[in-house]
C-alpha cells in the first residue's frame, strides 16, 4: 500500500502543471484509509511552502551591482526586483501560483474522500478533516497575500480575490472571487480547522497543523485584514496555549545550524519555493545583500546578528538559516510573531505597559548578556505614547520576522494606514520606485492561466 500511495503522490506531482489540469491516472487506486490521506497531506514539498515572489519583491535585501542583477538565472528575478508590469517575460508554470493550488487539490481530494468513505474511527476522521482545512486556508492566504491587493474594507468587495477551488472536481472553470469572498474562506476554514484538530503542537512533526497553530493562523490572517481586535483575541487563544520563546544566549554560536525543525518556537513549519533561489536561500553569496538599514536596526548586543546574518566577500550581510536547517527560508508561522501580533494590537489600543511588556519579553531572549566590550546589559524598551509604542512593535517586526515572506504583507497594509512605505532600488544609474499602495502590490497572475482558465488578470 505505501508504495502504490506514493505512485499516487508523484501521479499528482507530474499533473500539476496547470491549476485546473490536475487529472491523475484513472487506473490509480484512489485511498481510502485515514493513513493513506495523512500521508497525502504529510507532502511537505506541496503542502509546507509558500510562494517567494513576495520576498523577492519586498525590501529586506538589495543586489550590489547592474551586472549582478544581469546575471540572474531567472527572467521572473529579475523583473520582480524591479517591479515590471509584466514579470514573467514567456515563464510558465510559475511555482508561485501552482504549489498552492496544488495543495488546495491535494486538500480538496482528501476532503471529498472523507465525505464519501466510510473511516469508522471519528477521532482520526476530526483530525484529518481539520488538517485539510488548515491546509487549504493556509494555502488561500499564502496565495491571496501575493495575488491580490491588501485587504481593504472599503473596497474588499470588489477588489479581486482567487479562484476559491473547493473540491477536487477538474472540469469547472471557476472565476475569481472578491478579496472579501477569499478571506471569508480562509477564516471559515481556519475556524473549522481549530475546532477539529488536537491541541498540541506534535514534536518532531512541526508540519502538520494542531489548534494552537489554527489559532496563529487566525491572528496572522486578522492582523493583515487590519481587523486588530480579532487578531488580539486569536493571539491570546494562541499564548494561553504556547507561550515558549526560545533564549537566544541556550543557541550554539559554534554550529553551523542552531535551529532544527523541531525549534520549540515553531508553531507550524512552512519554507519558501525553492525558485528564484538566487535570491532567497540561507548562503554566503555576494550576488545579493541584506538591506543596510534593515542591519541598522539590529543593537551591537542583539544575538541575532551573529545568529541571523553573515559577511560575505564584499563586507555585506548574507542571511542564515533562521528556525531552520535547511537553505530554504522558513516562512512558517512561530511564537515570536504571536508575541508581536499582541504587542501590536495593545499598542494600537493604547495599552502602551502592556505592549512594552509583550515586546520586552520577546526582545529580551535575543540580548547578549554579557556587559563587557561592546556588550551592554538589556534596558527594557519604553515608550510615552501609543504611536511611540507602535512604531516600536513595527520596527521589532522588522527585526524578528527577516525574510519569512511577511515584510510584503506588512507593507501593503500599513500603506492603506497612510504610512507612505515607498521602496526604491538602484542599478548602475538608473532609479526604480514602488509607490504606496501601487497597484503593483499585487502580483500578476501567471499568463499560462490567464490562457487556460480565462480568469481576469490584476489590473497593474
Amino acid at each position: 500500500m505505501r508504495k502504490i500511495f506514493f505512485l499516487i503522490i508523484i501521479s499528482f506531482m507530474l499533473s500539476c502543471k496547470k491549476k485546473l489540469d490536475l487529472k491523475p491516472d484513472s487506473g490509480i487506486v484512489i485511498p481510502s484509509t485515514a493513513k493513506d490521506l495523512e500521508n497525502i497531506l504529510d507532502n511537505a514539498p506541496i503542502l509546507n511552502v509558500t510562494p517567494v515572489l513576495p520576498h523577492v519583491s519586498a525590501d529586506e535585501y538589495f543586489i550590489p551591482t547592474l551586472a549582478d542583477w544581469q546575471a540572474l538565472f531567472q527572467p521572473t528575478s529579475r523583473n520582480a526586483y524591479i517591479w515590471n508590469k509584466e514579470i514573467y517575460d514567456g515563464e510558465t508554470n510559475i511555482p508561485d501560483w501552482n504549489t498552492p493550488y496544488s495543495a488546495i487539490f491535494y486538500c480538496n481530494n482528501v476532503l471529498d474522500i472523507l465525505n464519501s468513505q466510510n473511516i469508522s474511527n471519528d477521532e482520526e476522521k476530526k483530525k484529518i478533516k481539520g488538517w485539510a482545512l488548515f491546509s487549504r486556508a493556509y494555502a488561500f492566504y499564502s496565495l491571496v497575500s501575493t495575488f491580490s491587493k491588501a485587504y481593504n474594507n472599503i473596497t474588499a468587495n470588489s477588489d479581486l480575490g482567487l479562484p476559491l477551488k473547493l473540491t477536487a472536481g477538474i472540469d469547472t472553470h471557476v472565476p475569481r472571487s472578491s478579496v472579501e469572498q477569499t478571506y471569508n474562506q480562509i477564516i471559515s476554514d481556519a475556524l473549522t480547522a481549530a475546532e477539529l484538530l488536537q491541541q498540541d503542537i506534535i514534536p518532531g512533526k512541526r508540519n502538520r497543523p494542531s489548534k494552537i497553530a489554527a489559532f496563529a493562523l487566525l491572528a496572522r490572517v486578522y492582523l493583515s485584514m487590519r481587523k486588530y481586535d480579532d487578531a488580539e483575541f486569536y493571539a491570546n487563544k494562541t499564548l494561553s496555549l504556547h507561550s515558549r520563546l526560545t533564549d537566544f544566549n541556550s543557541l550554539s554560536k559554534t554550529v553551523n545550524f542552531p535551529f532544527t525543525f523541531d525549534t520549540e518556537e515553531v508553531i507550524y513549519y512552512s519554507q519558501q519555493i525553492l525558485t528564484y533561489f538566487e535570491l532567497t536561500v540561507s548562503a554566503v553569496r555576494t550576488s545579493y545583500a541584506v538591506s543596510p538599514e534593515l542591519i541598522r536596526l539590529y543593537d551591537s548586543s542583539d544575538l541575532r546578528l551573529h545568529f541571523y546574518f553573515q559577511k560575505n566577500d564584499l563586507g555585506n550581510y548574507n542571511l542564515k538559516p533562521i528556525n531552520s536547517p535547511s537553505v530554504q527560508t522558513f516562512t512558517g508561522i512561530a511564537t515570536d510573531e504571536i508575541y508581536l501580533v499582541k504587542a501590536e494590537c495593545l499598542a494600537r489600543r493604547g495599552d502602551i505597559i502592556k505592549s512594552m511588556d509583550y515586546l520586552n519579553q520577546l526582545v529580551s531572549k535575543r540580548w547578549n548578556p554579557n556587559s563587557s566590550g561592546s556588550f551592554k546589559p538589556y534596558q527594557n524598551i519604553t515608550a510615552s505614547n501609543p504611536e511611540i509604542a507602535l512604531n516600536e512593535v513595527l520596527k521589532e517586526r522588522r527585526r524578528a520576522l527577516v525574510w519569512r515572506s511577511i515584510r510584503w504583507t506588512d507593507i501593503k497594509r500599513l500603506n492603506l494606514e497612510k504610512r507612505s512605505i515607498h521602496l526604491t532600488r538602484k542599478l548602475g544609474d538608473k532609479n526604480y520606485t514602488l509607490e504606496a499602495n501601487s497597484d503593483r502590490y499585487a502580483l500578476p497572475i501567471p499568463n499560462d492561466e490567464i490562457t487556460l482558465s480565462g480568469i481576469e488578470q490584476n489590473h497593474r
